[in-house]
């Protein structure tokens, strides 16, 4: 996904700077769909940066913090979702360390969905690798959001849970184990919503469900049409 990144970020840049309307996403603002995370609180960035280190997790939010746009004042979905998504997790222990990590994640996390989205238009059906997906609607790439920050939160706590052990973040990564059953029952219409190959390998290889890898067993050798 970084190699996608790099790879794509001239292009997604131009789009940004035309700030024309996405023909395939209703309501997609680009302001909204580009903009970095919210920084670290200074008290506690140093701890928060060695824990994502420690979950090989520093890229995921380094990228959306260099290439990100400054925040736009405005309703974005994909922000709330993230918002909800830490929520749904640490509650009210967002203060400590590991909350603050899953809170970086999870703001990275609609970034990294804004980015793909974006450039959705330019992309193939995950499948049969045909060009120009259909429409969707902004609330999925929401719910993609949520898939994908748990995903990754559930990596923050458990590389957490290496160093200490702490009743609190047990109980955070048992809830954030609980949102991912939750949520596979919707992944595969929301893989299918999504369409795109690399909105899709998005979700199938950050979210924790048994079907992540089933895409690739056939061997299409996707990764070529780019």
């Amino acid at each position: 996904m970084t190699q996608r990144i790099h790879l794509h970020l001239g292009e997604w840049q131009a789009l940004v700077a035309e700030d024309a309307e996405l023909p395939d996403i209703a309501t997609g603002d680009l302001a909204l769909l580009s903009q970095r995370p919210q920084p670290l609180s200074t008290a506690g960035s140093s701890a928060v940066i060695e824990l994502l280190e420690a979950a090989s997790l520093s890229y995921w939010w380094q990228i959306p913090m260099r290439y990100g746009t400054r925040p736009q004042t405005g309703a974005s979905t994909l922000r709330q979702a993230a918002v909800e998504a830490v929520q749904a997790t640490v509650g009210q222990h967002s203060g400590t360390e590991w909350g603050e990590a899953v809170t970086a994640v999870s703001g990275a996390a609609a970034w990294w969905v804004g980015f793909f989205a974006v450039i959705r238009h330019r992309g193939v059906h995950h499948i049969t690798l045909e060009p120009h997906p259909g429409r969707i609607h902004a609330q999925a790439l929401a719910s993609t959001v949520g898939v994908v920050a748990h995903g990754m939160a559930a990596r923050v706590l458990e590389a957490a849970m290496q160093a200490r052990d702490d009743r609190a973040l047990r109980a955070a990564y048992c809830r954030v184990i609980e949102c991912g059953i939750e949520a596979e029952r919707q992944l595969p219409t929301l893989i299918e919503e999504l369409a795109e190959l690399r909105l899709v390998d998005l979700v199938t290889t950050t979210s924790r469900w048994r079907g992540r890898f089933t895409k690739y067993a056939g061997g299409t050798g996707a990764g070529q049409v780019e």
